[in-house]
């Protein structure tokens, strides 16, 4: 018995070790040294990464994760790009834009993909930022931001689940009222101050619902309420990969962000709690595509997930950085 009680308190203080050092691990890459980062052009030649805290170059970033997305990811593409082009007709030469992929440690013809709208469209417009290994959703998300060059920041989905247009809804929000000051930024007019819209599906929770077998609503379900313990119930959706930035809140919450997987969207909303950015809701279209990636276990890692955050910060072993 007492042979057992020593196994059982050696077992937990060696769990309770490698869970501090997994959270020491995600404080110290928190401060990412963007110097190993370049951008790929279309003939290998790289290119050095703008940062997020220089002045904005471009009206618009539009950040697009990529893991293994070599057929989905050229749809995406085109229609990102053809709408880009048809605004910088409408709006005139004072919408700029840059769309940045980045490649999270693909095994596939992803890079392939990617590169070949670069020679397209030029490297001023569409850049390739390849990781070596897959590092997860949000580390890819956090080093496209980083080195984005826009006044405002579109994180997307590679799946094109969502409309690029519906942005506009987003940026109608974020004028309206959700930052508090309208400046320009040389020559180009647009808002200044700190902002989040966030892409929302809750309208079409029940229709998506209706389609999915029981043991993914169930983990839905669990998901949520997780989320809910965590964060609140303020934003009803929190992980449509639809979220749109101004440049100042991109600066605040990226370089605060910690975790690199499934629940890096939460733990923007929470830094967004805690930094006072202005936070908002809008519904957008939005399409169940083929090809998920959320597997039945995926709830367990997004749940060791919310509690390594939880965790993290009420215990105090994250500090926020609010200096700019």
């Amino acid at each position: 018995m007492m042979e057992a009680t020593w196994l059982f308190v050696v077992a937990g203080a060696l769990l309770l070790k490698l869970f501090l050092d997994y959270i020491k691990r995600l404080d110290a890459e928190c401060q990412l040294n963007m110097a190993p980062f370049a951008f790929e052009g279309p003939t290998g030649k790289q290119a050095p990464c703008a940062s997020i805290l220089s002045v904005p170059t471009k009206t618009l970033s539009v950040i697009i994760p990529a893991y293994n997305e070599q057929e989905r990811l050229p749809a995406t593409l085109q229609e990102i790009i053809s709408y880009l082009h048809r605004r910088r007709d409408r709006e005139g030469p004072y919408f700029t834009y840059e769309v940045i992929v980045v490649d999270d440690g693909s095994d596939d013809g992803t890079p392939c993909v990617a590169a070949s709208f670069v020679r397209k469209n030029g490297s001023d417009a569409i850049r390739v930022l390849r990781l070596p290994h897959n590092r997860g959703k949000g580390f890819a998300v956090k080093v496209g931001m980083l080195c984005s060059r826009g006044q405002r920041l579109l994180m997307m989905d590679a799946d094109g689940a969502t409309q690029v247009s519906d942005m506009e809804r987003l940026e109608e929000r974020l004028a309206d009222g959700i930052v508090g000051s309208v400046g320009v930024v040389g020559d180009n007019p647009g808002v200044i101050g700190s902002g989040m819209v966030l892409g929302s599906r809750a309208h079409l929770k029940e229709s998506a619902m209706s389609k999915r077998n029981a043991l993914r609503n169930f983990l839905t379900h669990a998901f949520h309420l997780m989320v809910t313990m965590v964060i609140g119930n303020h934003i009803r959706d929190t992980q449509c990969g639809f979220k749109l930035f101004t440049r100042a809140a991109a600066q605040q919450l990226y370089r605060n962000l910690r975790l690199q997987r499934w629940c890096f969207d939460v733990e923007l909303v929470y830094l967004a709690q805690q930094l006072k950015v202005p936070m908002a809701e809008v519904q957008v279209n939005w399409t169940e595509m083929a090809g998920s990636k959320i597997r039945p276990t995926s709830v367990m890692h997004m749940a060791t997930e919310l509690l390594t955050f939880k965790i993290a910060y009420t215990g105090g072993f994250w500090r926020l950085k609010v200096d700019v």
